[in-house]
């Protein structure tokens, strides 16, 4: 049954099973309709008192609620409030910042800490050899197709203010190719050291004079990767042109038959398989390693033509890979181990910690601190008194809006001469708890906290004053507190900012005790909750006073319809006397 329908709805007159068109004094000349309503007005005065009581419980009922709501507000903060990193701030300043970063929490002793990285951790990881064959003088522009197709070209080489065209086909060895860019410099007057570096596989061009290549036809400069080379001065007269990455390197669409693997298998990578066909690609095979791997991440290097397998995490993280082809240049490749990041620490009281990291975050007593260079800075850890006043003056603030909340809904009254339907949800249930004996409870109980002793110390010990004795007593009465700055940070200095978070977050503490006792009324079936929760004492009386209302409605209904039929009754009277008495009038007229 929906009870809160039924006192939405309590005008009989909408709930009526009289019938939807009433007419009366048809015969009698009365206004039947209106002395029926003001008959059912005076029948409908319990129903209305009733439904008047429902909605005073139901106003009650959330103006309880609201209480609870700002109560559980004061509880949440209370539960961050006391924790000794919340509370108890300490600052960590870096002397280096450029060695490492760091913060200190409330466990943190204060002091000058010395520590020097001797190493940053690293990941691991495995480069395979050169993928394809060999490059060496005797090898052919034209066979020097991974990336681009050569074709013939002529390059433009500009030295001295003079212009020499170079012309290159696919048939000239990279010798060839040597000879003709030096002649080039010949013929404009100037001169070069033009070589192949057969380990790295990159075209070197040194000259004492400022020069520029170009390509008019063909696509050497793009083969042999000098399009985006720059000119490099190195400060003693001479000029370098550098090929920018192996001209051997492959394009990742390159497929494995093409390094020259045929058919397909399977190798092993930390003990995973991945398989593999002469049909894949190389972005197809790294992908492959990647999806199938959870430790490592294979990429292909373009600038060294080499395919690399790196650990995700870094430190001494092993990589095998077994069974490879040996175009992948795994057998012949090489594996480095990733270093540990090693810090030694040492404190001011003369005692000295080596710590060890993975990730380059370590870890000492509350000092955290993450390594970003090698080197050696001190870090300074104190604690924040200016943060612990902060945190108590807002503690302060808290409490006493909670106070003066709760000290309003006491003493406030019904809103007076305003129409229900103007008034917000907070001027409705305002007044419904003036008095409550069950919030006064409540409000002395918060109050009485303020005059209590946590560990051997009291609220005023700590600057915290609760009473304004001298002139008047109305601070007191409202539960207000003040906070004295200067004589907290008297406490502070005198007794250690460790004291201030055992007399508010210690397990028998004010935060804490308050915490507590917040949670018992504001809980799923808490104190609150048993009386204005779903299943609380006001729920229960409003279910039985729309259950009285229901058949109170039943009630007027049944009343309504039996005065309709008595009115109606006479109506039909009337009716049949009027009748007679107008056949009695003609009959003597005819007479």
């Amino acid at each position: 049954m929906d009870y809160s329908s039924i006192a939405n709805n309590i005008n009989y007159k909408y709930t009526s099973n009289a019938p939807l068109f009433q007419f009366g004094g048809v015969s009698s000349g009365l206004d039947t309709a209106s002395i029926i309503e003001k008959l059912m007005e005076v029948e409908s005065q319990p129903l209305n008192r009733l439904n008047e009581k429902f909605k005073e419980l139901d106003y009650k009922e959330k103006a309880y609620n609201a209480v609870s709501d700002k109560l559980r507000e004061l509880m949440d903060y209370l539960t961050d409030f006391k924790l000794q990193s919340n509370l108890i701030p300490k600052s960590a300043s870096v002397s280096n910042e450029s060695i490492l970063t760091a913060t200190a929490s409330s466990s943190t002793l204060d002091g000058t800490y010395s520590i020097e990285v001797k190493s940053l951790a690293t990941r691991s990881f495995f480069e395979s050899s050169k993928l394809g064959q060999d490059i060496t003088l005797t090898t052919l522009f034209s066979d020097i197709n991974h990336r681009y197709v050569p074709v013939d070209s002529v390059v433009k080489l500009t030295v001295n203010n003079t212009e020499v065209d170079i012309n290159i086909s696919t048939s000239d060895t990279i010798n060839d190719i040597l000879t003709k860019i030096s002649d080039a410099f010949t013929t404009a007057g100037s001169s070069a050291t033009v070589s192949f570096d057969d380990t790295n596989n990159r075209l070197i061009i040194q000259s004492s004079d400022v020069f520029e290549f170009s390509q008019t036809s063909g696509n050497f400069m793009f083969v042999f990767n000098l399009n985006d080379a720059n000119l490099i001065a190195d400060g003693s007269g001479n000029y370098t042109l550098e090929s920018t990455k192996d001209i051997g390197s492959y394009h990742t669409s390159k497929i494995l038959s093409e390094l020259g693997i045929t058919g397909s298998g399977t190798f092993t990578i930390n003990g995973v398989s991945i398989s593999y066909s002469q049909d894949d690609t190389i972005a197809d095979l790294i992908s492959n390693i990647n999806s199938n791997l959870e430790d490592v991440i294979a990429s292909y290097d373009e600038v060294n033509n080499k395919i690399i397998l790196t650990a995700k995490d870094m430190g001494d993280v092993i990589i095998n890979v077994a069974n490879a082809p040996s175009e992948l240049g795994f057998d012949t490749g090489t594996f480095t181990l990733g270093n540990v990041a090693h810090a030694v620490l040492k404190t001011d009281s003369g005692l000295t910690y080596d710590l060890y990291s993975d990730t380059n975050s370590f870890s000492y007593n509350g000092l955290e601190f993450t390594a970003l260079n090698v080197g050696t800075t001190n870090v300074s850890v104190n604690t924040d008194t200016d943060s612990i006043i902060e945190k108590v003056k807002d503690f302060v603030d808290k409490w006493n809006e909670t106070t003066n909340y709760l000290y309003t809904k006491l003493t406030e009254s019904k809103v007076e001469n305003k129409d229900e339907s103007e008034m917000t949800d907070e001027e409705k249930i305002q007044g419904y708890l003036k008095n409550d004996q069950y919030l006064r409870k409540v409000f002395d109980k918060m109050r009485n906290y303020l005059y209590e002793s946590y560990g051997g110390k009291y609220l005023w010990e700590l600057g915290i004053k609760s009473g304004d004795a001298g002139i008047g007593f109305e601070n007191t009465m409202k539960g207000h507190i003040e906070l004295d700055e200067d004589k907290l940070r008297e406490f502070i200095s005198k007794n250690g900012s460790d004291a201030v978070w055992e007399f508010f977050g210690d397990e028998n503490g004010f935060a804490s005790q308050v915490k507590d006792y917040l949670y018992e009324l504001t809980k799923f079936n808490g104190e609150i909750d048993q009386i204005a929760g779903v299943s609380g004492r006001i729920e229960r009386e409003k279910r039985t006073l729309a259950k009285q209302m229901a058949n109170w409605i039943e009630i007027l209904q049944k009343k309504e319809q039996d005065l309709w039929q008595k009115f109606t009754a006479m109506e039909e009277a009337l009716s049949k006397l009027n009748a007679q008495g107008a056949y009695i009038a003609q009959a003597l007229a005819k007479k």
